[in-house]
């Protein structure tokens, strides 16, 4: 009896806490009809100040279930603000690559980072659905009442809550990976700055928005603020035309994409991310190699100790079949940064491939004498393969390439076994640890 006691108790306080985490949101809403009838009112629809009124009461609406809750406050003061609300459920989530204690609330979830600071929130049971955005029309609605200026300075105090209120939700819904939400908000907080009575040209929230919309995949509203960013003349030293272009190349327009970076190389010929982007593209596409030889060594002049375009212009002269300035580069590529592992990897393919496209030859060589040079030619470049394998197996840490550089060595340590006692331990030692990580 006691035990059934004490639960009915503690389902009262439950409902108890549920009642006054409420009690905010039911104030707002009594305040909010109040002020919908006040539009309704022949005398006062025709005033700004009821509108204003209108909009403030929506933000109230808004800010109900979160009211007073500040990002960058310690977990222990948000729970004292909370005291009259229960903590449902605590627990550990993983969001955008990091983790978070989330305290989920009747009507919000807050997420704390690592020290236990509240960095995000999302509101799962507002008082009232788009409230901020009802607010935002209703104080449009003022703006325009508003002939003589005699609320001036409330409709753009009001505008700029808003505007601050989207771009919060766009943060905490960017901390969290939400980046479609994100992308939403942050256009919402650029199309308020954009009002009439705030008059700003927010090429910041435009860029956010594209920005975010790229992470969500909506290439084609990536595209529109991105374009939009252009218009404006906010380029960020090619970074934005880059950024198009890379839009366009996801939605398959390589002429486009070509287009678009062409000119930002003109502009912009010192940008590794124009340059990174334009070689890549070209590389992809097997289009015009010689062009993209010359965008790399601008881009190498430009970032002399950058292995990975050293090695992009071996994969160019690999795709050209030029196997000796391909290994020249992916040598030089490793030399500038020995833990690169795809350089060593890379120059131990080309000999391989260049050792297969020998044999080749040698095979519809007609001529005896020509033929044993070029099986002497194949065997020395296959054997030339040996060590840059190795040392990609040795510095590797992915277990992909390891396995990779291994069906190599067996393979032509296996062709050489006999040649001498180390060369049939080396293929021993390549064949097991080949079947032991299939």
């Amino acid at each position: 009896m006691k035990k059934f006691l004490f639960a009915v108790v503690a389902l009262l306080m439950v409902v108890s806490q549920a009642d006054a985490q409420s009690k905010a949101s039911a104030d707002a809403l009594k305040a909010l009809d109040k002020a919908k009838a006040d539009t309704e009112n022949p005398k006062k629809g025709v005033l700004p100040a009821t509108w204003v009124k209108l909009s403030n009461a929506y933000q109230a609406c808004y800010d109900a279930p979160s009211e007073g809750i500040l990002a960058g406050s310690p977990q222990m003061q948000v729970k004292l603000l909370l005291k009259d609300q229960q903590v449902v459920s605590t627990a550990q989530e993983e969001k955008n690559g990091k983790l978070f204690t989330v305290d989920n609330y009747a009507d919000k979830s807050l997420y704390y980072d690592e020290n236990g600071v509240l960095v995000a929130w999302v509101v799962t049971k507002p008082a009232l659905e788009n409230a901020l955005q009802l607010s935002f029309d209703a104080m449009k609605k003022a703006a325009e009442l508003d002939t003589k200026g005699a609320q001036k300075k409330q409709i753009t105090d009001g505008l700029n809550n808003i505007k601050n209120k989207f771009y919060e939700g766009a943060m905490s819904n960017y901390t969290l990976g939400n980046f479609a939400e994100a992308s939403n908000g942050f256009e919402k907080t650029w199309e308020v700055a954009g009002h009439p009575v705030l008059g700003t040209v927010d090429s910041t929230m435009a860029y956010y928005t594209a920005v975010t919309a790229t992470m969500a995949g909506d290439r084609d509203k990536a595209i529109k603020f991105l374009e939009y960013c252009l218009t404006i003349n906010y380029e960020l030293d090619g970074d934005v035309r880059a950024s198009l272009a890379d839009n366009y190349k996801s939605k398959g327009d390589t002429v486009k994409c070509k287009e678009v970076l062409t000119k930002a190389f003109e502009m912009y010929p010192t940008s590794q991310s124009v340059l990174v982007a334009l070689i890549n593209v070209y590389l992809e596409s097997n289009d015009d190699p010689e062009k993209v030889l010359a965008i790399l060594k601008v881009a190498q002049n430009n970032e002399p100790n950058n292995a990975s375009l050293v090695y992009a212009e071996g994969s160019v002269y690999r795709k050209l079949n030029n196997f000796e300035e391909a290994i020249a580069a992916f040598r030089k590529s490793g030399e500038i940064d020995p833990k690169y592992v795809f350089a060593p990897f890379a120059e131990g393919c080309a000999y391989y491939d260049w050792a297969v496209d020998i044999q080749d030859k040698a095979q519809n060589e007609l001529d005896d004498n020509k033929y044993m040079a070029l099986v002497e030619q194949m065997e020395k470049t296959l054997e030339a393969a040996i060590v840059p394998f190795e040392k990609a197996f040795e510095v590797s840490e992915d277990a992909d390439i390891k396995l990779a550089c291994a069906e190599y060595l067996k393979n032509i340590y296996f062709r050489f076994r006999e040649k001498n006692a180390d060369y049939q331990a080396s293929y021993d030692k390549y064949n097991k640890f080949v079947e032991e990580n299939k």
